[in-house]
């Protein structure tokens, strides 16, 4: 696949297109679009507006030969039929990334952290294990050429089979999947710390040693998830290189 303009030359390009290729630019922007919006490595909130539609209307050049305008359809009806068409598609990309993020803040809740992550380039409300896992698994999505695979299946919409819904819905099912058999072994891991913490305040009652266990039960859950980190890494990016 041919590489995408600099977004320079893409306004350079649209200007000089006559009406009829600037709509089918369009319409191949708006295909594109929910990708750009919803899948994490993409950059959400870090990037502004104008980045964003500049970095679509880029990404569409690749479905530009596959986009086909409706005669007789109002042009606004075809760019919302062309975002309806690409968002399933979307979904399925954004699986993996969100389950990631999925994944850290179970590690998070199950050791106590009440701390979210500012950063732009994850989920609102993300919490910090949880946004490096997101990151990871962005740099898995993109090093694995997770776009290419998203602009292939975009450009081959009429030729796919099955149901687009139906695909992005087991997509979902399978995300929730694959974020608890990954945070398993740390589930597993909170619940003999839990036990074993409550064992040992048993034998020591009447001391009241709860202060103390409280951040020790914190330190190991973050030190298995250290340790099975490696597992966690490949499972998640195993996941995001077999997406559309």
């Amino acid at each position: 696949m041919a590489a995408a303009p600099q977004p320079l030359q893409v306004i350079t390009d649209l200007l000089a297109m006559s009406d009829q290729e600037l709509g089918r630019w369009a319409l191949g922007w708006a295909r594109f679009a929910p990708t750009v919006l919803l899948v994490p490595a993409f950059g959400l909130r870090a990037l502004p507006a104008a980045v964003r539609v500049v970095l679509g209307l880029s990404l569409a050049a690749a479905v530009l030969p596959s986009v086909r305008s409706v005669p007789g359809l109002p042009w606004v009806w075809q760019l919302v039929v062309e975002t309806t068409r690409g968002l399933p598609v979307a979904i399925s990309a954004s699986v993996g990334l969100w389950a990631a993020t999925m994944t850290g803040g179970l590690v998070d809740d199950l050791r106590g952290a009440r701390h979210l992550s500012a950063l732009p380039n994850v989920e609102s409300g993300a919490t910090p294990t949880g946004a490096a896992l997101s990151m990871l698994a962005a740099i898995g999505f993109l090093e694995t050429g997770g776009p290419a695979r998203v602009a292939v299946r975009l450009a081959f919409l009429d030729n796919a089979s099955g149901n687009p819904l139906v695909d992005a819905a087991v997509q979902i099912a399978s995300g929730i999947e694959i974020a608890v058999a990954v945070a398993a072994p740390i589930v597993a891991a909170a619940v003999v710390i839990e036990v074993a913490g409550a064992l040992i305040a048993r034998a020591a009652s009447p001391a009241f040693l709860q202060p103390v266990l409280a951040p020790l039960r914190s330190v190991l859950l973050l030190a298995c998830a250290a340790l099975m980190l490696d597992r966690m890494a490949q499972l998640l990016i195993a996941t995001v290189s077999r997406g559309p």
